[in-house]
């Protein structure tokens, strides 16, 4: 079972179930469909308020997990291609090496293969400073970059001034909160055996509540 799926099942088993129908979901308009949908049951909102905010929670969960992967994978490969790229020069520096002496010709002819020396372009190190050169040897560069105060024109609508040409407004954001200690966070806390990927305890069953039939 998908350990995303695992960590769910403990609090919610409706969050387990969206989330695996999230994974099937190949649209932006099919997941608008599945995420509305938590709250179309209104009898059982405070459920809904729930497993939406631990959905919330295992999703920045996978976010976080995934960037430290992908951050060891970066650095594993960077190593690994550093050392083949060291292996690379030192070929060329043998090739250099045995050339300088002599053992090695210009143009090397194997039996399907052939190594040659060649010269670069003409490669220029400059050691003083360039403006100590010779006129016809400099090249003055000038670049004005302009780019928006942003900080200031939002300062200036705090204050009621409005800048041409802008637009100043707030963005709304959801924020997440505890309630009581039992949500997701929790209980991963309490189970670590969860992140390492071993079995735990049965998930918990939710009940909803039914309506009364009202005598005709």
């Amino acid at each position: 079972m998908n350990l995303a799926i695992q960590s769910l099942a403990a609090t919610s088993k409706l969050a387990a179930q969206l989330w695996q129908q999230l994974e099937l979901a190949e649209t932006t308009e099919e997941i608008d469909q599945l995420l509305r949908s938590i709250w179309n049951n209104q009898e059982n909102q405070e459920l809904a308020i729930d497993f939406h905010a631990d959905l919330a929670d295992q999703i920045d969960a996978e976010i976080a997990a995934l960037r430290a992967r992908k951050q060891y994978l970066t650095e594993l490969h960077d190593t690994a291609i550093n050392k083949l790229t060291g292996w690379r020069e030192r070929l060329d520096q043998t090739v250099l090496f045995f050339n300088e002496g002599g053992v090695l010709n210009s143009e090397n002819v194997g039996k399907q293969r052939r190594i040659t020396v060649k010269e670069n372009p003409p490669t220029c190190e400059v050691s003083i400073d360039p403006k100590e050169l010779p006129a016809p040897y400099r090249r003055i560069e000038t670049k004005t970059v302009i780019s928006a105060d942003k900080k200031a024109i939002a300062d200036a609508w705090k204050r009621g001034i409005p800048v041409e040409g802008t637009r100043v407004f707030r963005k709304q954001r959801v924020v997440y909160s505890l309630l009581r200690g039992n949500n997701l966070n929790d209980y991963q806390a309490n189970n670590p055996s969860l992140v390492s990927g071993q079995p735990e305890a049965p998930a918990m069953t939710l009940k909803t509540k039914r309506k009364k039939r009202h005598p005709n």
